[in-house]
């Protein structure tokens, strides 16, 4: 194949919209009183300090808990993982949860500040570059039968095979709702279609939480800058769940494809 000489990005809106990906609520966080045994610690007053308030002894500090995933959501992300390794089709699937904490002033205490715990997880899967549409379809159908959660990432890859190149997809913040297979098969027909497609060098599309392929975005990659093959592109894009986007781009030389 020769070198990439020209990109058509092709976005389905002004502003490619995402979904909120963080779960607050979902990390279970207390402040806990030295002896109560739960429940909300008392505000501390101005100037007070550790060797003020109590022990300076280390083997008596009271560890501050750590942040935990919500036992029901941690069920969810591993029984939909084991889901998706289950599916025909499917060569390896990947899942990473991770954390980031932001620290700001509780409202009740302003000599207290509240850590609250941003959850996601991430699931990475890889389909056998022969996964029919079906197939391909059925990864973030399946993950959204058993997950119920807008802090989930999806970024599923057919790898080139015979006749076709690459495809990678991106489900963002999607799985708190009913995925139908007639979506997400559509969508991965639609990238079936074009990586077959020639001239067609690279292929990355983006689902967002409202599940509008309208609402994401597509980015291909073309090997040639005649105007033929561009409007050639176009036409597959007409016949594809990607037809109702709005074309955007550019060459090198700034020119609009």
């Amino acid at each position: 194949m020769r070198r990439l000489r020209a990109t058509l990005v092709v976005v389905l809106c002004a502003a490619v919209l995402t979904g909120c990906s963080t779960a607050e609520g979902i990390a279970r966080q207390a402040f806990h009183g030295s002896g109560s045994g739960g429940g909300s610690a008392p505000c501390p007053a101005v100037g007070d300090s550790p060797e003020r308030s109590g022990s300076t002894d280390p083997s008596t500090a009271t560890a501050t808990p750590g942040a935990t995933l919500d036992p029901t959501v941690a069920r969810e992300v591993a029984s939909a993982l084991r889901a998706v390794r289950a599916l025909p089709g499917v060569d390896r699937a990947v899942e990473t949860t991770t954390n980031a904490p932001s620290t700001a002033p509780d409202p009740s205490c302003p000599t207290r500040e509240v850590t609250t715990n941003h959850f996601s997880s991430r699931f990475v899967v890889v389909t056998d570059a022969s996964a029919s549409p079906a197939e391909v379809g059925a990864v973030p159908s399946t993950m959204a039968e058993e997950l119920a959660w807008t802090g989930v990432g999806l970024t599923l890859t057919v790898p080139a095979g015979t006749g076709h190149i690459a495809s990678t997809t991106h489900y963002e913040g999607t799985f708190d709702q009913v995925i139908p297979r007639s979506t997400s098969t559509a969508v991965a027909q639609g990238l079936a279609t074009l990586a077959a497609t020639p001239h067609v060098a690279g292929l990355d599309a983006t689902i967002p939480s409202t599940m509008r392929v309208d609402y994401g975005s597509l980015t291909i990659g073309v090997d040639s800058v005649d105007q033929a093959v561009l409007d050639e592109v176009h036409s597959v894009i007409e016949r594809t769940a990607f037809e109702d986007t709005t074309l955007h781009g550019s060459y090198g030389n700034g020119a609009k494809p």
